[in-house]
C-alpha cells in the first residue's frame, strides 16, 4: 500500500537555496523548510538581516548558512551556487524569491531608470539564478526543483505598475518554458503568485499607493486587493505553499502557475 503519511512534505537530507531569504516570504519559507529538515542557504544584499534570520533558524535547531549576493551580478550568483554546494555537498532545491517592487507611476511619464532596475532585478537576476541552479542540477544528474516566486500580477494587468507587472508576467513564462525544456532530466519548475501578503514590502507599496492617490486624485491606483476571503495572506501561508511545491508531495507538478491570493484574481 502506498505510504499516505507526511514524509513527502519533509526535506530530510535536502539542501535548499533561497534568494531574498532574509525577510518576508523568503524568511518564512526558510524557517518552515528548516523546521522540516532542510539545510538552508539564504542570500540577499543585506548582511544584517541575513545573519539575524540565520541565527534565528539555528537557535531553533535548524541548519542554515547565509551569504551576500546581488542577483543582478552573474558572477555573484555563480559564487552563491558554489558556496551552497561546498557547504552542503549538493544543491537540491531552489526558491527564487529575490525581487523588487515599486509604487504606481503614470507610464508615459515614467523614468526609464525604474524600468531598467525592475527588469534587471526581477527578470535578469532570476534568469541568472535559474541558469546557474539548473547547470548545477545537470552536473549532479539527479533532477532538481525550482520554485519562482512571482506575483498574482504574473497573470493579471496592473494599471500604473507596468515595469512590475511586465516582470512578473515574464517570470511566469520563464517557469513554464524551463519546465518544458528540463522536465526530461527530472527537473521541475513552478511559479508561485502571491497576492497581497503582509510583509514590509507590502507596507511600503501601500504607502506609495496612498501618495499616488493624493497627487493624482482622478487616477485609479492599485488597491489593497483582498479577494472574497476579505483579508491579506500571511508570509507563513505563502511559505506553506512554497514548501509544498518544493517538496516531493508535488512530484507531478511542473510548469504550474499557482496563485495564492485569497481569491483576488477569481473575479
Amino acid at each position: 500500500m502506498e505510504n499516505l503519511g507526511f514524509e513527502k512534505l519533509g526535506f530530510k537530507n535536502k539542501s535548499l537555496l533561497i534568494t531574498g531569504g532574509d525577510t518576508g516570504m523568503g524568511k518564512a519559507t526558510a524557517k518552515l523548510a528548516a523546521l522540516r529538515g532542510a539545510r538552508v542557504m539564504i542570500a540577499s544584499i543585506n548582511p544584517l538581516t541575513l545573519k539575524e534570520t540565520c541565527d534565528e533558524i539555528v537557535s531553533n535547531g535548524g541548519k542554515c548558512e547565509w551569504m551576500v549576493c546581488d542577483i543582478r551580478d552573474q558572477k555573484q550568483v555563480e559564487e552563491m551556487i558554489a558556496k551552497t554546494v561546498s557547504t552542503f555537498g549538493t544543491l537540491d532545491l531552489a526558491f527564487m524569491n529575490a525581487g523588487i517592487a515599486h509604487g504606481p507611476r503614470i507610464t508615459h511619464e515614467l523614468d526609464d531608470s525604474l524600468w531598467h532596475n525592475v527588469i534587471n532585478t526581477n527578470i535578469t537576476g532570476t534568469y541568472y539564478c535559474c541558469k546557474a541552479v539548473i547547470d548545477q542540477f545537470m552536473k549532479q544528474g539527479n533532477g532538481g526543483n525550482i520554485v519562482i516566486n512571482g506575483s498574482m500580477a504574473g497573470i493579471a494587468g496592473v494599471a500604473h505598475m507596468i515595469p512590475y507587472a511586465s516582470s512578473k508576467h515574464a517570470l511566469a513564462g520563464m517557469a513554464k518554458s524551463l519546465a518544458l525544456e528540463y522536465g526530461e532530466y527530472g527537473i521541475r519548475v513552478n511559479f508561485q503568485g502571491p497576492g497581497a501578503t503582509d510583509t514590509n514590502m507590502m507596507e511600503d507599496a501601500i504607502k506609495e499607493v496612498m501618495n499616488f492617490r493624493k497627487m493624482h486624485p482622478n487616477k485609479k491606483a492599485p488597491s489593497k486587493i483582498q479577494g472574497p476571503l476579505l483579508r491579506n495572506q500571511s508570509a507563513t501561508e505563502q511559505a506553506e505553499v512554497a514548501c509544498f511545491l518544493l517538496s516531493d508531495a508535488s512530484s507531478a507538478m511542473t510548469g504550474a502557475i499557482v496563485i495564492v491570493d485569497c481569491g483576488a484574481t477569481a473575479y
